[in-house]
């Protein structure tokens, strides 16, 4: 865990900087779950306190909540140390901005697209 928070802190952060974007994250995977900083409190066997501190930057949660984080947010611990683009939120805009496509399309269109993405997805 240590080599994780070492890392972040080489690439140009400071440990406040790296604590305030720790927080940004769990609050982003948070309210892409809708659940509160209660409900995520209890499933990660802390205070909401604590999950309030962790979220603006003011702490830093035990190593035993920071595991409980990652597994009860549904993501590698590593994502909530990513202060660069998101994979698991790019690909839900990915998806959306496909699924808005489709939906914008003729019946035939959306026929030959699943045709198209058919092809794509088998090779």
């Amino acid at each position: 865990m240590y080599e994780i928070i070492v890392y972040a802190l080489r690439i140009n952060y400071n440990e406040k900087e790296t604590m305030k974007k720790f927080g940004e994250n769990v609050k982003k995977y948070r309210m892409s779950l809708g659940i509160t900083q209660e409900r995520l409190a209890e499933l990660c066997d802390c205070s909401s306190q604590t999950i309030s501190g962790t979220e603006t930057g003011y702490s830093f949660p035990s190593s035993k909540v920071l595991f409980k984080l990652a597994e009860n947010l549904h993501v590698p611990l590593m994502y909530l140390f990513n202060f660069g683009e998101d994979p698991v939120i790019s690909n839900k805009e990915e998806d959306s901005a496909i699924i808005n496509l489709l939906s914008e399309l003729s019946l035939d269109r959306k026929k030959l697209a699943i045709k198209i993405l058919k092809v794509i997805n088998e090779t």
